[in-house]
């Protein structure tokens, strides 16, 4: 794909600079605050099953619901763990941002400041994936919870 733009006509200015610097700082904190977030979700993770296991096994929710978090509780933990891990990647292309903006425009590299918004871009890439799967994640979810009522419903009348 060619483009017309020259990039003699870019320049970087002072407040641009700035700009960029302070994106820097708070890209790094949101990275380092992204993989603390994950190591704690991580070790939840690890309780997920025995807690939906003992759930199911007290028996203290209706029998359809204890049937489905037995059965489910590996896909609940596959999905816990799959948003986990854009957590850790989200968190990881700010750090490389960061890390990269800094060295771009400490050495003047060029390399660096593509590489910087090459991250940026997967940043947003990987975040637009989400939201599109989350959206679709709770579409699902509530037509599986309106035919799960509907049925509940049903044999309920029919007593």
């Amino acid at each position: 794909m060619e483009s017309n733009f020259n990039n003699g006509d870019l320049r970087v200015t002072p407040g641009m600079e700035t700009n960029w610097r302070i994106t820097s700082k708070w890209a790094m904190f949101f990275a380092v605050l992204g993989f603390i977030v994950t190591g704690l979700y991580l070790l939840s993770a690890l309780a997920i099953i025995p807690a939906l296991r003992m759930m199911a096994a007290m028996g203290t929710l209706p029998e359809p619901v204890n049937s489905l978090i037995g059965s489910f509780s590996w896909v609940i933990v596959l999905l816990y763990l799959g948003a986990l891990a854009c957590v850790f990647f989200l968190a990881l292309y700010h750090l490389r941002f960061s890390n990269s903006i800094n060295r771009a425009l400490n050495f003047t590299d060029q390399n660096a400041f593509a590489n910087a918004w090459l991250n940026l871009r997967n940043h947003f890439r990987l975040y637009g994936i989400m939201t599109i799967t989350f959206i679709a994640l709770y579409l699902i979810m509530l037509v599986a919870v309106l035919i799960f009522v509907g049925r509940m419903t049903d044999t309920g009348a029919n007593y």
